[in-house]
Protein backbone atom coordinates (compact mmCIF):
# COMPACT_ATOMS: atom_id res chain seq x y z
CA UNK A 1 0.00 0.00 0.00
CA UNK A 2 2.66 1.82 0.55
CA UNK A 3 5.95 1.85 -1.39
CA UNK A 4 6.50 5.76 -2.70
CA UNK A 5 4.95 9.26 -2.42
CA UNK A 6 1.83 8.02 -4.07
CA UNK A 7 1.15 5.76 -1.56
CA UNK A 8 1.37 7.99 1.05
CA UNK A 9 -0.59 11.39 -1.11
CA UNK A 10 -3.86 8.63 -1.08
CA UNK A 11 -3.55 8.64 2.85
CA UNK A 12 -5.23 11.20 5.10
CA UNK A 13 -3.88 11.69 8.70
CA UNK A 14 -6.87 10.14 9.95
CA UNK A 15 -6.45 6.97 7.65
CA UNK A 16 -3.07 6.43 8.58
CA UNK A 17 -3.85 6.79 12.66
CA UNK A 18 -6.87 4.01 11.96
CA UNK A 19 -4.66 1.81 9.95
CA UNK A 20 -2.29 1.69 12.90
CA UNK A 21 -4.57 0.23 15.00
CA UNK A 22 -6.14 -1.95 12.86
CA UNK A 23 -2.88 -3.36 12.09
CA UNK A 24 -2.06 -3.64 15.79
CA UNK A 25 -5.43 -5.48 16.24
CA UNK A 26 -4.61 -7.58 12.96
CA UNK A 27 -1.48 -8.79 14.77
CA UNK A 28 -2.49 -9.80 18.14
CA UNK A 29 -5.40 -11.55 16.60
CA UNK A 30 -3.45 -13.53 14.94
CA UNK A 31 -0.21 -14.53 17.69
CA UNK A 32 -3.36 -16.70 19.54
CA UNK A 33 -3.45 -19.33 15.99
CA UNK A 34 -0.50 -21.27 14.49
CA UNK A 35 -0.02 -17.90 12.03
CA UNK A 36 1.94 -16.26 14.62
CA UNK A 37 4.92 -17.02 13.01
CA UNK A 38 3.57 -14.27 10.39
CA UNK A 39 3.40 -12.11 13.50
CA UNK A 40 7.42 -12.54 14.42
CA UNK A 41 8.48 -11.95 11.13
CA UNK A 42 6.26 -8.81 10.27
CA UNK A 43 6.99 -7.14 13.72
CA UNK A 44 10.61 -8.05 12.80
CA UNK A 45 10.57 -6.12 9.70
CA UNK A 46 9.18 -3.03 11.55
CA UNK A 47 11.61 -3.24 14.67
CA UNK A 48 14.58 -4.25 12.18
CA UNK A 49 15.61 0.01 11.65
CA UNK A 50 15.09 0.32 15.74
CA UNK A 51 13.24 3.78 15.07
CA UNK A 52 10.41 4.54 12.11
CA UNK A 53 11.75 8.29 11.53
CA UNK A 54 12.52 7.62 8.20
CA UNK A 55 10.42 6.76 5.18
CA UNK A 56 11.93 3.54 3.55
CA UNK A 57 10.29 2.39 0.46
CA UNK A 58 11.97 -1.33 1.42
CA UNK A 59 9.61 -0.98 4.82
CA UNK A 60 6.50 -2.58 5.30
CA UNK A 61 3.09 -0.41 5.57
CA UNK A 62 3.32 -0.87 9.33
CA UNK A 63 6.38 0.70 9.14
CA UNK A 64 5.64 3.62 6.81
CA UNK A 65 2.33 4.34 8.55
CA UNK A 66 4.40 4.40 11.77
CA UNK A 67 6.53 6.94 10.01
CA UNK A 68 3.61 9.52 9.13
CA UNK A 69 2.19 9.24 13.05
CA UNK A 70 5.43 9.38 15.01
CA UNK A 71 8.40 9.46 12.19
CA UNK A 72 9.55 12.56 10.31
CA UNK A 73 7.28 15.33 10.28
CA UNK A 74 8.42 16.20 6.26
CA UNK A 75 6.05 12.92 5.37
CA UNK A 76 3.15 15.26 6.34
CA UNK A 77 3.57 17.48 3.30
CA UNK A 78 2.86 14.41 1.38
CA UNK A 79 -0.89 13.45 2.73
CA UNK A 80 -3.86 14.29 1.36
CA UNK A 81 -4.58 17.54 3.26
CA UNK A 82 -0.93 18.81 4.95
CA UNK A 83 -2.59 21.60 7.23
CA UNK A 84 -5.10 19.81 8.68
CA UNK A 85 -2.82 17.09 9.78
CA UNK A 86 0.07 18.98 10.85
CA UNK A 87 -2.86 20.14 13.30
CA UNK A 88 -3.89 16.42 14.13
CA UNK A 89 -0.52 15.14 14.62
CA UNK A 90 0.45 18.29 17.03
CA UNK A 91 -1.90 17.68 19.25
CA UNK A 92 -1.13 14.10 19.92
CA UNK A 93 1.95 12.29 21.16
CA UNK A 94 2.57 8.69 20.10
CA UNK A 95 3.74 6.25 22.63
CA UNK A 96 6.83 4.88 20.57
CA UNK A 97 8.09 2.97 23.45
CA UNK A 98 4.72 1.24 24.16
CA UNK A 99 4.57 0.42 20.33
CA UNK A 100 8.26 -1.31 20.40
CA UNK A 101 7.38 -2.97 23.25
CA UNK A 102 4.24 -4.65 22.24
CA UNK A 103 6.03 -5.41 18.89
CA UNK A 104 8.80 -7.32 20.61
CA UNK A 105 5.95 -9.16 22.99
CA UNK A 106 4.58 -10.27 19.46
CA UNK A 107 8.35 -11.11 17.82
CA UNK A 108 8.82 -13.35 21.40
CA UNK A 109 5.13 -14.70 21.36
CA UNK A 110 5.09 -13.79 25.20
CA UNK A 111 1.84 -12.89 25.35
CA UNK A 112 1.57 -10.64 28.56
CA UNK A 113 -0.39 -8.69 30.93
CA UNK A 114 0.64 -5.21 29.33
CA UNK A 115 -0.70 -5.78 26.26
CA UNK A 116 -4.03 -5.10 26.78
CA UNK A 117 -3.34 -1.78 28.29
CA UNK A 118 -0.60 -1.27 25.19
CA UNK A 119 -3.52 -1.72 22.84
CA UNK A 120 -5.50 0.94 24.83
CA UNK A 121 -2.18 3.47 25.18
CA UNK A 122 -2.08 3.37 21.09
CA UNK A 123 -5.64 3.88 20.49
CA UNK A 124 -6.07 6.90 22.84
CA UNK A 125 -2.92 8.24 21.41
CA UNK A 126 -4.36 8.35 17.63
CA UNK A 127 -6.48 11.12 16.26
CA UNK A 128 -10.19 10.45 15.16
CA UNK A 129 -10.07 6.55 15.80
CA UNK A 130 -13.35 5.13 14.93
CA UNK A 131 -12.48 1.41 16.25
CA UNK A 132 -11.96 2.09 20.00
CA UNK A 133 -15.42 -0.54 20.86
CA UNK A 134 -13.49 -3.04 18.18
CA UNK A 135 -10.29 -2.55 20.20
CA UNK A 136 -11.51 -2.87 23.65
CA UNK A 137 -12.93 -6.36 22.61
CA UNK A 138 -9.67 -7.58 20.61
CA UNK A 139 -7.55 -6.64 23.45
CA UNK A 140 -9.03 -9.34 25.53
CA UNK A 141 -9.20 -11.67 22.86
CA UNK A 142 -8.61 -14.63 25.22
CA UNK A 143 -11.96 -14.02 27.88
CA UNK A 144 -14.47 -13.73 24.74
CA UNK A 145 -16.76 -16.43 23.52
CA UNK A 146 -16.23 -18.31 20.47
CA UNK A 147 -19.36 -16.32 18.48
CA UNK A 148 -18.17 -12.98 19.82
CA UNK A 149 -14.19 -14.11 18.68
CA UNK A 150 -15.80 -14.68 15.04
CA UNK A 151 -17.83 -11.03 15.75
CA UNK A 152 -14.31 -9.28 16.69
CA UNK A 153 -12.13 -11.29 14.12
CA UNK A 154 -15.23 -10.08 10.92
CA UNK A 155 -15.54 -6.94 11.53
CA UNK A 156 -11.46 -6.73 11.70
CA UNK A 157 -11.18 -7.95 8.23
CA UNK A 158 -14.24 -5.08 7.17
CA UNK A 159 -12.47 -2.49 7.95
CA UNK A 160 -8.70 -3.53 6.94
CA UNK A 161 -10.72 -4.57 3.38
CA UNK A 162 -12.63 -0.80 3.72
CA UNK A 163 -9.63 1.21 4.55
CA UNK A 164 -6.43 -1.35 3.50
CA UNK A 165 -7.21 -2.67 0.72
CA UNK A 166 -4.01 -2.56 -1.50
CA UNK A 167 -2.14 -3.51 2.05
CA UNK A 168 0.37 -6.19 2.50
CA UNK A 169 -1.39 -7.57 5.67
CA UNK A 170 -4.85 -7.88 4.49
CA UNK A 171 -5.05 -10.88 1.87
CA UNK A 172 -2.97 -12.78 4.89
CA UNK A 173 -5.68 -11.98 6.88
CA UNK A 174 -8.18 -12.97 4.78
CA UNK A 175 -6.92 -16.57 4.23
CA UNK A 176 -5.82 -16.82 8.14
CA UNK A 177 -9.83 -16.24 8.96
CA UNK A 178 -10.88 -18.24 6.74
CA UNK A 179 -8.56 -21.35 7.28
CA UNK A 180 -9.79 -21.07 11.09
CA UNK A 181 -12.98 -20.74 10.25
CA UNK A 182 -13.58 -17.32 12.17
CA UNK A 183 -16.18 -15.43 9.78
CA UNK A 184 -19.03 -14.55 11.26
CA UNK A 185 -22.55 -14.12 9.28
CA UNK A 186 -24.30 -12.02 11.84
CA UNK A 187 -21.91 -8.77 11.41
CA UNK A 188 -22.78 -6.25 8.68
CA UNK A 189 -20.10 -4.12 6.97
CA UNK A 190 -20.24 -0.55 8.26
CA UNK A 191 -17.53 0.62 7.01
CA UNK A 192 -18.93 4.15 5.09
CA UNK A 193 -15.92 5.34 2.64
CA UNK A 194 -12.26 4.09 2.01
CA UNK A 195 -10.36 6.88 2.81
CA UNK A 196 -11.35 9.44 5.94
CA UNK A 197 -11.01 13.14 5.33
CA UNK A 198 -8.97 14.51 8.51
CA UNK A 199 -11.11 16.79 10.82
CA UNK A 200 -9.58 18.89 13.19
CA UNK A 201 -11.33 19.76 16.29
CA UNK A 202 -12.45 22.84 17.01
CA UNK A 203 -11.05 25.87 19.03
CA UNK A 204 -12.69 28.32 20.72
CA UNK A 205 -12.45 31.20 17.61
CA UNK A 206 -13.96 28.44 15.22
CA UNK A 207 -16.56 28.03 17.28
CA UNK A 208 -17.25 31.60 18.04
CA UNK A 209 -17.26 32.41 14.48
CA UNK A 210 -20.46 30.06 14.20
CA UNK A 211 -22.78 32.75 16.36
CA UNK A 212 -22.05 34.90 13.31
CA UNK A 213 -24.12 32.36 11.61
CA UNK A 214 -26.79 32.71 14.02
CA UNK A 215 -26.25 29.62 16.22
CA UNK A 216 -27.43 30.47 19.87
CA UNK A 217 -24.52 30.24 22.24
CA UNK A 218 -25.65 27.20 24.27
CA UNK A 219 -26.17 25.77 20.90
CA UNK A 220 -22.14 26.47 19.65
CA UNK A 221 -20.62 23.14 20.92
CA UNK A 222 -23.61 20.79 19.21
CA UNK A 223 -23.24 22.81 15.70
CA UNK A 224 -19.25 22.37 15.22
CA UNK A 225 -19.54 18.60 15.95
CA UNK A 226 -22.08 17.93 13.29
CA UNK A 227 -20.03 17.67 10.15
CA UNK A 228 -17.81 15.15 12.07
CA UNK A 229 -20.46 13.00 12.81
CA UNK A 230 -21.27 13.09 9.17
CA UNK A 231 -18.28 12.34 7.62
CA UNK A 232 -18.13 9.24 9.62
CA UNK A 233 -20.77 7.81 8.68
CA UNK A 234 -22.47 8.51 11.77
CA UNK A 235 -25.93 9.51 12.77
CA UNK A 236 -26.70 13.03 13.67
CA UNK A 237 -28.48 12.99 17.17
CA UNK A 238 -31.73 15.07 17.49
CA UNK A 239 -29.74 17.36 19.62
CA UNK A 240 -27.35 18.16 17.40
CA UNK A 241 -29.36 18.53 14.45
CA UNK A 242 -31.09 21.37 16.20
CA UNK A 243 -28.43 23.19 17.01
CA UNK A 244 -27.27 23.32 13.14
CA UNK A 245 -30.35 24.62 11.93
CA UNK A 246 -28.94 27.78 11.42
CA UNK A 247 -26.91 26.85 9.31
CA UNK A 248 -29.26 24.55 7.46
CA UNK A 249 -31.50 27.54 6.99
CA UNK A 250 -29.13 29.38 5.15
CA UNK A 251 -27.98 27.16 2.90
CA UNK A 252 -31.88 26.49 2.04
CA UNK A 253 -32.51 30.17 1.32
CA UNK A 254 -29.63 30.45 -0.89
CA UNK A 255 -30.68 27.47 -2.49
CA UNK A 256 -34.60 28.50 -3.34
CA UNK A 257 -32.81 32.03 -4.04
CA UNK A 258 -32.06 30.44 -7.50
CA UNK A 259 -28.60 29.23 -9.45
CA UNK A 260 -26.80 33.25 -9.03
CA UNK A 261 -26.91 33.04 -5.43
CA UNK A 262 -25.64 29.19 -5.27
CA UNK A 263 -22.48 30.49 -7.71
CA UNK A 264 -22.20 33.42 -5.22
CA UNK A 265 -21.79 30.55 -2.14
CA UNK A 266 -19.64 28.11 -4.49
CA UNK A 267 -17.30 31.24 -4.95
CA UNK A 268 -17.07 32.59 -1.96
CA UNK A 269 -16.22 28.84 -0.45
CA UNK A 270 -13.51 28.60 -3.00
CA UNK A 271 -12.14 31.92 -1.60
CA UNK A 272 -12.25 30.46 2.03
CA UNK A 273 -10.50 27.19 0.95
CA UNK A 274 -7.39 28.79 -0.40
CA UNK A 275 -6.91 31.27 3.06
CA UNK A 276 -5.03 30.52 5.60
CA UNK A 277 -6.21 31.62 8.90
Amino acid sequence: MIRNSDGVSRLSFTDASDLVLLYFLALHVMRHYPSRRFVQSYSEEVLKWQTWEHFRSSGNDLYNLLNIVDGDEKIIDKLQNPRAAKVLRQRGTFPTLTAKRLLRSFVSNTPSLSDANDLVKIDNSLQNSRYSGLRRRIANYTKLTPSDRKKAVTELELALKARGRNSDIVDYYILFVKDFDLESSQVKDTEPMVTVPDIVAPDTKDIQMLRMLGVPNKDLPFAYKVLSLTTRGLGIPPRFAQAYRPIMQIIDDIVKAGPGYVNLLKQVHNRAKSVKR
